[in-house]
């Protein structure tokens, strides 16, 4: 399994999500991080269909579970199946929704941006893309949802 590490304008290597990256620092104020309310989908065209919204829940017992609110339809077509409006624990591939629940839960502990390029086989399909994972939060302090960035390429780059 590949690991996520802070995501910065060195470590994040896709020009278009190295973009993204700037447009979410040049959203926080005094250290605060932005908000869903702080996203505009037209300011960023130009990856708009490579964007998914995720709600975090965090349960009466701790168990935090994590909601596709969207998904831009270039990822949809990546992974093959409509993931919006869905439960992360509901999608088809088991292997795949453990590693992304392990990622989703250190972007929110940490609130901070993670970037990853997975570059591996589960379930028996091959991965093989670079995701920005950033966290926004209502409050500014404490991520309540995640705005999802996705550079997808051919297994051979």
């Amino acid at each position: 399994m590949t690991k996520q590490i802070p995501a910065t304008l060195e470590t994040v290597s896709q020009p278009r999500l190295r973009r993204m990256l700037d447009y979410w620092h040049g959203l926080r104020r005094n250290g605060a991080l932005p908000a869903r309310t702080d996203i505009d989908p037209m300011d960023f065209p130009w990856l708009l269909g490579n964007v998914s919204l995720v709600e975090v829940h965090d349960g009466a017992d701790a168990a935090r579970r994590y909601r596709i609110r969207l998904v831009g339809i270039n990822t949809t077509t990546y992974f093959g199946y409509e993931a919006g409006g869905r439960w992360l624990d509901e999608l088809p591939e088991p292997d795949y929704v453990e590693h992304i629940t392990v990622m989703f839960d250190e972007v929110v502990r940490l609130a901070r941006p993670m970037v990853e390029r997975p570059d591996m086989m589960i379930d028996g399909r091959i991965y093989n893309y670079e995701v920005l994972r950033l966290p926004l939060a209502s409050d500014g302090v404490t991520p309540d949802m995640l705005l999802l960035a996705a550079d997808f390429f051919d297994s051979d780059d």
